[in-house]
C-alpha cells in the first residue's frame, strides 16, 4: 500500500455540514494511516454577503483573516487537514459562455493557490487527487499535477438541481480525464463507463460504531407519541421523498405514528399535506449524536423515495445505518435492492406496506443478521476497498 502519498479529497460537502457525507467518511477513514487534505466546497462572495453562513464564517475565521492556512477539525485525527479556498465569485446562475469560462477559471486558480500553499507548508511534493461529485471545480481541468486522479460519482447529476445546469458537462470532462472513476452504485459504474473505462463501483458504508451506545436516551418527542409504534425515516427531505405514497400509508395506519428527522429543503419539499396528518410528526434535524436515540427507539425504520432515474442510481446508505441497530426496514424499491439478501421489506402501495408490518419477526436472530450485514459495511471496509482500485493505477 502507497501509504507515503498523501490524498487530497475536493468533496462538495464541507467538514462542518450538518449532515454526512461519502467523501467526509472515507477521508476520515484514510487519515488515520496517512494525510488527507480536504478541500471543502468554496464559499462565495454571495454566501458572504447573504449572512446564511454567518457561522460557518466564523469558524473559519483564522482561515479567512490569513491567520492560519488550515485547519485540523478533528482531534483524533491529527492527519486529517482540512482546507477552506479563498471565497468565490458566484457563476451558477450564469450560462456557459465566456464571462463563465473565464470566472470559472479564476475560481480554480483561487483553488490551487489555497492548495499549494498548504502542501508547500507540508513539503508535498506528489498527491493523489480525488474530486468526489464537485466536477465544475476540478483542479485538473487548468493543469494542477498529481501522481493520479480520481473521479467520485456518488449520484445521478443530472437530477441534482442546483449543480445539474453545469455539471453534466463539466463530470464527462472529469470522468474522461480521470485515470480512475468509482462509483456509488451499479447503476452509475454503467453510465460512467461510457466516458471512462476504468470504473469501478464501491457502495456506501455506514459509520457503524456510531450508533453503538452504551445508554440510549429516549427522545423527549418520543415520550407524547410512543404509546402507537413508531415508523422512523431519518434524513434529508426533498425531492426524493414519495409525499404521496406516504400520506395514504399514514392515512392508512392510524395505529402507526410516523417521524420524520432531518432538514426540510424548502426548495424541494411537497410534503404539507403530510404535515397535516396527526400521526406524522416532522421533528426537524438534530445533532448527528442523538440520531441513534430516535432510531433506537422507534419500532420500524422507513425510506419512502419515488421511483425515478434518480433514485434508481442512489446505493441505499441508510439501511446500513438503520441496520446498525437491527431495525427491521420498510422500503419502497427504487433501485436495486438485491445486495440486502431479503433483509429489507420492500413496498409499493398500502396494502403492500400493511403486508410488510405484518411479516416483521422481532427475533434475537433477525435483529444480529441485520447489524451483522451493517458491520460488514462498515466504512473502514469500504475505505480500503476504494484504496485498491486506486493502488492498481499507481
Amino acid at each position: 500500500m502507497h501509504k507515503n502519498i498523501p490524498i487530497v479529497m475536493q468533496g462538495l460537502t464541507r467538514y462542518d455540514a450538518d449532515y454526512g457525507a461519502t467523501s467526509l467518511s472515507l477521508a476520515k477513514e484514510w487519515a488515520k494511516e496517512r494525510l488527507v487534505f480536504y478541500i471543502d466546497h468554496p464559499f462565495t462572495y454571495k454566501d458572504k454577503w447573504s449572512g446564511n453562513y454567518q457561522e460557518d464564517f466564523k469558524h473559519r475565521e483564522v482561515i479567512f483573516s490569513s491567520k492560519e492556512l488550515f485547519l485540523r477539525p478533528f482531534n483524533s485525527l491529527p492527519n486529517f487537514i482540512n482546507i477552506t479556498p479563498a471565497v468565490m465569485f458566484p457563476i451558477n446562475f450564469l450560462n456557459d459562455g465566456l464571462l463563465y469560462q473565464k470566472l470559472k477559471k479564476v475560481n480554480l486558480k483561487k483553488i490551487i493557490k489555497t492548495l499549494n500553499k498548504v502542501l508547500s507548508h507540508f513539503n508535498i511534493k506528489e498527491i493523489i487527487y480525488i474530486n468526489s461529485f464537485n466536477p465544475v471545480y476540478d483542479i485538473t481541468q487548468i493543469g494542477f499535477k498529481n501522481k493520479l486522479s480520481v473521479y467520485h460519482c456518488v449520484d445521478l447529476i443530472s437530477g441534482e438541481r442546483y449543480i445539474a445546469k453545469h455539471g453534466i458537462k463539466a463530470e464527462e470532462g472529469c470522468a474522461k480525464n480521470a485515470d480512475q472513476v468509482i462509483t456509488t452504485s451499479d447503476q452509475l459504474k454503467e453510465n460512467l463507463l461510457n466516458f471512462n473505462k476504468n470504473t469501478e463501483v464501491v457502495y456506501n458504508g455506514a459509520d457503524y460504531m456510531h450508533f453503538q451506545k452504551e445508554e440510549y436516551i429516549l427522545p423527549k418527542e418520543y415520550e407524547t407519541i410512543n404509546t402507537k409504534k413508531i415508523v422512523v425515516y431519518v434524513g434529508n427531505l426533498g425531492l426524493r421523498i414519495d409525499y404521496n405514497l406516504v400520506e395514504q400509508i399514514a392515512l392508512d395506519n392510524k395505529e402507526l405514528n410516523f417521524v420524520f428527522i432531518g432538514p426540510i429543503d424548502t426548495r424541494e419539499f411537497k410534503g404539507e399535506k403530510v404535515m397535516a396528518l396527526d400521526n406524522v410528526f416532522f421533528l426537524g434535524k438534530k445533532k448527528i449524536e442523538e440520531v441513534p436515540d430516535y432510531i433506537y427507539y422507534a419500532d420500524y425504520c422507513l425510506i419512502p423515495f419515488v421511483i425515478n432515474e434518480l433514485t434508481k442510481c442512489i446505493y441505499p446508505l441508510k439501511i446500513n445505518e438503520y441496520f446498525s441497530l437491527g431495525k427491521p426496514v420498510l422500503t419502497t424499491p427504487f433501485t436495486d435492492l438485491s445486495n440486502f439478501k431479503n433483509l429489507v421489506i420492500p413496498f409499493t402501495s398500502t396494502s403492500t406496506f400493511k403486508n410488510g408490518i405484518n411479516k416483521v419477526v422481532e427475533s434475537d436472530d433477525s435483529i444480529e443478521k441485520r447489524k451483522a450485514f451493517a458491520k460488514s459495511n462498515r466504512w473502514e471496509i469500504k475505505a480500503k476497498e476504494f484504496l485498491q482500485y486506486i493502488e492498481q493505477m499507481l
